[in-house]
């Protein structure tokens, strides 16, 4: 017997407002969920994969010997050219939808979550937008914290990058605001869960 596919909730939100967090809390309620980000990881980490010709003749300063993207790549190249990082999401989101709706057909479940930042920007397709916010300086500091080695100018500029938290709000059906306790958040996410399950539930 066919099931139908699972409704696809988009979780997103600007870098360090704690999209991980709460898709682990989702999961921790047995929700399944995909990270859209290793999902492109794969791919350009994969020299055999169809998409990588495209991405090595578009930027073969940014390749490995081996076919890869290289190491701090996204780093040292993307995160400091706007044009050149629109033309990588662009070369690797018709592969990253076709492996996302591929999984997403698998699994049973009345609906599952693909957690990205550029829900928005990419126009991904999803049946509800949920967003991750916090405020700038609580983002800058976690991601500070989380990568170390990073230079201010750095992290300023990969804030730079991403769009505006009132361009992420206004494209949401719902919004969690995460700077409070990690007992607050599992809550938010708990009350989420149960109006998500009631919304798609087959009757």
């Amino acid at each position: 017997m066919t099931h139908p596919d699972p409704h696809v909730l988009a979780l997103t939100g600007a870098v360090g407002s704690g999209k991980s967090t709460v898709a682990s809390a989702f999961a921790a309620l047995d929700v399944p969920c995909l990270d859209a980000d290793l999902v492109a990881r794969a791919i350009h980490q994969d020299p055999a994969h169809p998409a990588m010709a495209a991405i090595a003749a578009a930027f073969p300063q940014a390749m490995d010997s081996d076919g890869r993207l290289a190491r701090g790549s996204l780093r040292s190249v993307f995160a400091r050219d706007a044009a050149a990082n629109a033309q990588l999401k662009q070369l690797l989101r018709p592969w990253v939808l076709e492996a996302a709706r591929s999984w997403t057909a698998a699994r049973h479940a009345p609906y599952v979550v693909w957690e990205s930042a550029l829900i928005g920007d990419q126009a991904i397709p999803a049946a509800r937008v949920l967003v991750v916010d916090a405020p700038s300086q609580v983002r800058m500091a976690r991601l500070a914290l989380r990568n170390p080695d990073w230079t201010p100018t750095q992290v300023a500029a990969i804030f730079a990058m991403q769009p505006s938290r009132e361009a992420y709000i206004e494209g949401a059906h719902d919004v969690i605001v995460n700077e409070g306790t990690p007992d607050a958040l599992a809550r938010m996410v708990q009350d989420l869960h149960r109006k998500y399950t009631s919304l798609w539930s087959t009757p």
